[in-house]
């Protein structure tokens, strides 16, 4: 862990990093992890859960050790979070939230939006400030995985309940005192699509060794490094680091290739509207 993490953590310039999963804590080596990231001067960072903090994680490090504690939360009630998340999900991901805050560390909350849980969305600002969360990320579902297998259900929220009902909540959220990021998703019709993997420095890297620049790439074969005998190399043949360069009408070519459920045409075969690159974010600031 600590080898990889200096093939990328280099001290000429800020590096953000975030532990993800599948599910980190359940690593009981996660803490070797973040303190050997802190000695090398990472900028910031995070670690993303589904909450259960395996391997007494809170007990296992101090807020100084990581700039944010990111919890994965789907709704605002058991309700509609444990039949996305797990039975008791949403009893232990908040008691863990309250317990980290306590704690004194800096708590964010991830909720990836569908149409299993959009009309909760304008609810979590409340939840959240009581919770004494400080960060929200709201994320848009990929139809891709476990989520493109759901029988049938129409989990995709539409471009036009997206730019009607995130905006409002990341405003409520910020207005509260909550820093929220969220994906830009849909291009506006004179915004020119940029794809971070060409223009951008992010590394999405995997215990087996694979190194790719586009998170939408992470289940196929076609990773641009690898890592292999303590350096990164570069993969030979079709690759993702290829297709990011092909310019399409539908924006995100990764998009169209994987995730083409997300997508509407109209009548003449021309997309309704393009997909931005899914690492463009917006922010709303709390007010000072």
């Amino acid at each position: 862990m600590a080898q990889w993490l200096d093939l990328f953590l280099q001290t000429d310039r800020p590096t953000n990093l975030i532990f993800l999963g599948g599910e980190p804590t359940l690593h009981k080596d996660l803490p070797h992890g973040i303190r050997h990231a802190r000695r090398l001067g990472c900028r910031s960072i995070t670690v993303d859960t589904n909450g259960f903090l395996f391997h007494d994680f809170l007990d296992s490090i101090t807020p100084d050790d990581l700039d944010y504690l990111s919890f994965s939360l789907d709704g605002l009630t058991a309700g509609v979070n444990d039949p996305i998340r797990g039975a008791g999900v949403f009893a232990i991901c908040t008691a863990n939230i309250a317990k980290a805050v306590r704690q004194g560390f800096q708590v964010s909350v991830i909720y990836t939006v569908s149409s299993l849980n959009i009309n909760q969305l304008d609810k979590m600002p409340a939840l959240l400030q009581l919770l004494g969360v400080r960060r929200f990320f709201i994320q848009v579902i990929g139809l891709r995985g476990k989520s493109a297998q759901k029988g049938g259900l129409n989990l995709q929220v539409s471009p036009e309940e997206w730019l009607t009902k995130i905006p409002p909540v990341a405003k409520a959220a910020s207005d509260k005192g909550i820093h929220v990021i969220y994906p830009k998703v849909f291009l506006d019709d004179d915004e020119k699509f940029q794809c971070a993997g060409n223009i951008a420095e992010n590394y999405f890297i995997f215990p087996n060794g694979r190194v790719y620049l586009c998170p939408l790439c992470e289940d196929m074969p076609i990773h641009t490094y690898r890592i292999e005998d303590g350096r990164l190399i570069e993969q030979p043949g079709l690759t993702e680091k290829k297709l990011l360069s092909l310019n399409i009408p539908e924006g995100c070519v990764m998009n169209k290739l994987l995730q083409p459920g997300n997508l509407r045409y109209d009548k003449q075969g021309r997309p309704r509207y393009r997909i931005s690159c899914c690492l463009l974010k917006q922010e709303h600031q709390p007010a000072l």
